[in-house]
């Protein structure tokens, strides 16, 4: 029996679902915004039990873990300030170590830990260490530093180091606007000394790339985002009233291989790999979602994504 982890609201999770009936595959669904209560989690030198909202979890054979996280804290412990707090910290710290124990007893693809750890320096690094490109990049809190990057590119932009900010009190709202271009306006509005910021160089790209990695397998679509000026920093500045146009493509071989390399580096066994195609003809890698949509992506290159997710169970 395979076990589901997600969300009762994502489209991508109900695809698959459809599949694994069609297909007669045995599966149980836990939702991560229900309530799981942990019945059993013993831990001995002989043996070990964990049970879930009543689930054995020695009868699944597979999990695919495609959104968020499960609760175990009751809903009647959520409102008591930094009391609730402290236990949704303990309740992290189980969670991630469930995830631990099941990956190593059972095949597991996604992962909730991969995504709340998911580091874009990090991955730069990596990905830079399998062969593939990456853009020059500065992290740095010092305006004078900033100002040398700035007149070392033609343009460069900004993006969030890890979350996009969202703050909201009674009297302001601020909430990231994605990647943008840095103008020297901007930079001289600085103080001397900052917050770290990121900022990469702008590259003059063809299209975009989107690879939805499942197992070892790239479903790959190309994004014609040049060609609207509300796109054409970032796809993810989405103009929903005249979408960009989405093709599917193929990678080159070299280029899967050092990917392969890569998710092999950072464990990753599905996700959503982003890259450009610049116009001086590179592959250029820019960030990894391990969790990433593909719903879209499915639809626009007819890959039936969900379809294979449902068979890759058929034998587990």
């Amino acid at each position: 029996m395979i076990l589901l982890i997600s969300s009762k609201y994502d489209v991508s999770t109900n695809n698959v679902v459809r599949w694994l009936n069609y297909y007669g595959i045995n599966y149980v669904r836990l939702n991560t915004e229900d309530f799981n209560p942990l019945n059993h989690f013993s831990l001995s030198n002989k043996s070990s039990k964990l049970t879930i909202n009543d689930i054995d979890i020695s009868t699944i054979t597979a999990v695919w873990h495609r959104r968020g996280r499960l609760r175990h804290v009751p809903n009647s412990l959520n409102n008591l300030g930094k009391v609730t707090d402290y236990l949704k910290k303990e309740e992290d710290s189980l969670v991630k170590s469930i995830e631990t124990y099941l990956r190593s007893t059972k095949k597991y693809i996604g992962s909730y830990t991969s995504e709340v750890e998911n580091y874009k320096l990090e991955h730069l690094m990596m990905a830079k260490e399998c062969g593939l490109n990456i853009p020059n990049s500065i992290i740095t809190t010092s305006k004078k530093d900033l100002i040398g990057f700035y007149n070392s590119h033609s343009q460069i932009i900004s993006k969030d180091l890890r979350y996009p900010i969202n703050i909201k009190t009674s009297d302001v709202s601020i909430n990231s606007i994605g990647t943008f271009k840095v103008t020297d306006e901007l930079i001289q509005g600085l103080d001397e000394q900052f917050a770290p910021i990121y900022a990469q160089e702008y590259i003059e790209k063809e299209f975009e790339i989107r690879v939805f990695y499942f197992e070892r397998r790239f479903f790959s679509m190309g994004i014609f985002s040049q060609h609207d000026e509300q796109t054409q920093v970032d796809y993810r500045n989405y103009n929903t009233q005249i979408p960009n146009r989405c093709v599917p493509i193929n990678l080159p071989l070299d280029i899967e291989k050092q990917l392969l390399s890569f998710t092999d580096k950072i464990k990753l066994n599905t996700g959503s790999i982003d890259f450009i195609y610049s116009t001086d003809e590179r592959y250029i890698f820019l960030e990894v979602n391990p969790m990433g949509q593909f719903d879209w992506l499915s639809k626009n290159c007819n890959y039936h994504i969900e379809r294979e997710i449902a068979k890759e169970f058929m034998e587990v």
